[in-house]
């Protein structure tokens, strides 16, 4: 979980980690440079699991992603982001699909819409099969970012891109759908509460931004 100037909805994520039904895992929380109090708020949880790291300044999400992925010791690797919220549930069913499935090796989710206040205002899901998420793929990022979680070795073979300030998740699916045998799905119960505001990453794109996304699109 990357974190930069998150102390609003920062703790209700955390703790949405920390209170999953699986409970064998780390949580690594990446502090990318937050002059708020952020870093408080990390530091308010006692829980063994918790693994900090400081990048002393803001390096970036894709940055912040690949220093989380170096310092990783699971079998599995899951995303997260600071104001979003983890359904109790998500880590066992998403473990128990890569289990059962060892040819699968990334796997995603729906997700449900809420707003600023945690209303719910819609579910969204994303294709399922490895063939509908390829062909997907040629359009729009076929994962929801913060829903997906991976095996471990293919993440530490394949980086994020840091050229890309906003669509590094969709630059390296593109990447892994094309140019490795990486098989990709999505479970179609959505696992996870994705928060949208004004000030939300997804909501404050500016045109530069969505060109230079728009290129993976292209390359595709």
């Amino acid at each position: 979980m990357p974190v930069y100037n998150g102390e609003k909805y920062l703790a209700e994520a955390v703790q949405s980690i920390l209170d999953q039904s699986f409970a064998d895992f780390e949580l690594i929380l990446i502090n990318d440079g937050s002059t708020d109090g952020s870093e408080k708020i990390i530091k308010s949880f006692s829980d063994t699991r918790i693994v900090y790291i400081d990048n002393g300044k803001n390096l970036g999400l894709a940055a912040s992603f690949n220093a989380g992925i170096d310092a990783a010791r699971g079998t599995y690797i899951a995303r997260m982001d600071a104001d979003d919220i983890s359904l109790p549930e998500r880590f066992a069913l998403q473990v128990s699909y890569l289990d059962r499935k060892p040819h699968i090796g990334i796997v995603g989710s729906g997700i449900i819409i809420i707003k600023e206040d945690g209303r719910q205002v819609a579910v969204h899901k994303r294709p399922r099969s490895h063939k509908e998420i390829k062909f997907g793929s040629l359009f729009s990022s076929p994962m929801y970012h913060p829903t997906v979680m991976g095996r471990t070795e293919i993440f530490k073979s394949h980086h994020y891109s840091e050229t890309f300030s906003n669509s590094e998740d969709y630059e390296l699916w593109s990447r892994l759908l094309f140019k490795t045998s990486v098989q990709f799905a999505n479970l179609d119960e959505p696992v996870l509460k994705y928060r949208t505001y004004p000030q939300s990453f997804t909501q404050t794109l500016n045109l530069d931004r969505r060109a230079l996304s728009a290129h993976n699109t292209i390359v595709n």
